[in-house]
């Protein structure tokens, strides 16, 4: 990730609206995305996403000063290949499970009920 990114999220972050900036277009591949989001104590998150190095750094920035702080980096090459990881019930292969038995109920007719008392 290039000091081309930061800057231009810096450049963002003196125009961007309150909020999240809204994506005009999805990213070219090997494109970076950055997003600002306005924090209440008058700063901005800056959310860079390197698609080619599959890398997401965070920055704050503080206009009044003027100054980008790196937050944190990391790398998501393997967080995008896991699956039903901090998931709160249901997790995405219990729905999966759900759809499918309720798509096997509607090609099955359903059984007939059956009283137990006489």
């Amino acid at each position: 990730m290039g000091a081309a990114a930061v800057l231009a999220g810096a450049g963002l972050v003196l125009s961007a609206p309150a909020g999240l900036s809204p994506m005009k277009s999805a990213p070219e591949p090997g494109g970076v995305v950055v997003a600002t989001t306005a924090l209440p104590d008058g700063s901005v998150m800056v959310t860079v996403l390197d698609v080619a190095q599959q890398r997401l750094a965070m920055y704050e920035a503080d206009v009044k000063r003027g100054r980008l702080k790196l937050l944190a980096v990391r790398d998501i090459s393997a967080d995008m290949a896991l699956t039903d990881y901090n998931n709160d019930p249901p997790l995405p292969r219990d729905i999966r499970a759900r759809v499918e038995k309720g798509a096997d109920a509607l090609k099955t007719p359903p059984a007939p009920e059956t009283s137990g008392s006489p």
